[in-house]
C-alpha cells in the first residue's frame, strides 16, 4: 500500500511538471494573439491628418474636435499652445478669420506605426491669402503628430508644426 500510495504522488508529481508540447504553445499563443493590418492602420492615420489638413483648408474647424483627444497638446514654432481647445479658441481660430483661404500643396506624409502609437511626419507649402488686402502668405512648413488608437479611433495627441519663409 505504502508502495501504491508512494507511486500515485510521484505520477501526479511528474504529470503536473510536463510542460504542453511547442505546437500545443503555438496554438494558445496564436489565438490570444490579434491580427493587425499595418496597412489598414497606416491609412487611417493618414485619413485623421488628411481631414486635419482639409478643415483647416475649409477654414471651419468644428468637425476636427474629435480629430484630438481632450487633453491633446499643439506646439508651433517654438511654443506650447496648449490643448487642441487652447489652440483653436486663442490661436488658429481667431487666424481663420482673417483668411480668405489657407490651401496646401507639395504635401507628403510618412507614418511610423508601434501600436497603438502612430508617429507621422508631414511637410508642406501653405499658402493663405488675407480677407483684408488679398495679400498672400507662403510657408515652407514640417510637423510631426503622435496618434494613439482609443476605442477602436486613431486620435492625435500631440503635434508640433514649424514653418519658414519659401526661398
Amino acid at each position: 500500500m505504502k508502495n501504491l500510495l508512494y507511486l500515485l504522488t510521484t505520477l501526479i508529481f511528474v504529470s503536473s511538471c510536463v510542460t504542453p508540447s511547442s505546437n500545443e504553445n503555438q496554438e494558445n499563443e496564436s489565438t490570444q494573439e490579434e491580427v493587425v493590418d499595418l496597412t489598414a492602420e497606416e491609412n487611417a492615420v493618414k485619413k485623421v491628418m488628411k481631414t486635419y489638413k482639409e478643415t483647416l483648408e475649409s477654414l471651419d474647424v468644428t468637425e476636427s474636435y474629435a480629430l484630438f483627444t481632450e487633453d491633446s497638446q499643439v506646439l508651433e514654432q517654438g511654443k506650447i499652445e496648449g490643448t487642441y481647445r487652447d489652440y483653436i479658441a486663442n490661436h488658429i481660430g481667431p487666424e481663420l478669420g482673417h483668411f480668405e483661404s489657407f490651401t496646401f500643396s507639395e504635401y507628403e506624409i510618412s507614418v511610423v506605426l508601434d501600436m497603438p502609437y502612430a508617429f507621422t511626419t508631414e511637410s508642406y507649402i501653405y499658402n493663405i491669402v488675407l480677407k483684408e488686402d488679398s495679400r498672400k502668405v507662403e510657408r515652407k512648413a514640417t510637423a510631426t503628430s503622435i496618434l494613439k488608437k482609443i476605442d477602436d479611433e486613431w486620435k492625435i495627441i500631440k503635434t508640433h508644426s514649424s514653418s519658414r519663409a519659401v526661398k
